[in-house]
């Protein structure tokens, strides 16, 4: 089984371009931007990421605001900070040399037990075992595990399994993992799963039992949306508009029109509205013109100089300052 999967992944893996020189800064990046966001997604990030900051210590040497606005359109924004604040603490503790084992990478903030396997194991060889969904949703199959996915006793399960697989394999400890990674993200996918073209299907007893794949693991309950309504006042001249920082809530730092209730001004028609999910909440903001462009004049600005949220670049996407004043890439999230 290990030499079918291997085999598969070295002719069958997706050409990425955090993959090949083993680069443990490279590596780090790129799994903290997978978290919670999709592959296609993230590739056009991480190349402009890498573009502005190649290792650790010109990240480090960045300003919040810049880091934060190189990740604008990714979502999950402390994920953002969490780098940042790990490249200062590798530069000043770790003279920026990258640390090579899973308990030094634990020590450094927003590295956990997955980002750190996955590093140690993938840049510098330790043989540790990663586990994230497409692992438990393979090893669940493969021995026809009725947990349900965000059960700690599968977690447990894959762990053990895949890391006895790392024990008795001649391969790279890094190779393994992601071979088994991949299979989840591309073959044995949560629905329409691609059993035969699996490479190791004769292994797995959901399919050999003729069960339904889809039916391992079971899934988890999902979490009760609440809906929010926020007012904006939409306030431009010439090729700029007022934007504000959030200071409370989510999405701190990251900035968006003024409230209704920051504003304090006259106010005018409604302009539009926009849906947007985030952290469990729907939101249904509106859109008003200011009625007194003068107010807040202090706090007009080219929206492609300052880092945005997702819900106004959603807005800026419909309702553009002016045309060829800037640019905003956009991003799909899971």
């Amino acid at each position: 089984m290990q030499s079918k999967l291997l085999t598969w992944f070295e002719q069958q893996r997706r050409d990425l371009p955090w993959r090949g020189e083993r680069n443990p800064y490279a590596v780090w990046v790129s799994e903290i931007m997978l978290q919670q966001t999709q592959v296609e997604t993230v590739i056009p990030f991480f190349e402009r990421w890498m573009s502005r900051f190649p290792d650790v210590t010109a990240l480090a040497q960045a300003s919040e605001s810049e880091v934060l606005q190189h990740w604008s359109g990714l979502g999950y924004y402390r994920r953002a900070r969490y780098l940042h604040q790990a490249a200062k603490y590798f530069v000043d503790t770790h003279h920026a040399q990258l640390p090579c084992t899973q308990s030094e990478w634990l020590n450094a903030p927003g590295v956990g037990a997955y980002t750190s396997a996955a590093i140690a194991s993938i840049a510098f060889g330790e043989r540790v075992a990663v586990v994230d969904g497409n692992v438990k949703r393979v090893v669940a199959r493969l021995q026809r595990l009725k947990f349900v996915m965000n059960d700690r006793a599968l977690h447990v399960a894959a762990e053990q399994w895949s890391q006895q697989q790392i024990e008795s394999a001649s391969c790279a400890a890094g190779d393994w993992n992601e071979a088994l990674m991949e299979l989840g993200a591309t073959v044995c996918r949560p629905r329409l799963p691609l059993c035969e073209v699996c490479p190791i299907n004769e292994s797995c007893q959901a399919h050999q039992e003729g069960d339904e794949p889809t039916a391992y693991p079971l899934p988890a309950k999902r979490k009760a949306f609440k809906k929010m309504e926020i007012d904006y006042v939409w306030a431009t001249r010439e090729g700029q508009c007022v934007l504000l920082p959030r200071n409370q809530g989510w999405n701190l730092g990251l900035y968006e029109s003024p409230t209704r209730e920051q504003w304090q001004g006259e106010v005018g028609e409604l302009l539009g509205v926009v849906s947007h999910t985030i952290t469990h909440h729907k939101i249904s903001a509106r859109f008003f013109a200011a009625a007194d462009l003068d107010e807040h004049r202090q706090h007009y600005c080219d929206p492609s100089s300052v880092p945005l949220s997702g819900l106004m670049r959603k807005w800026l996407a419909r309702c553009p300052v002016s045309d060829g004043i800037f640019e905003l890439p956009t991003a799909s999230m899971r």
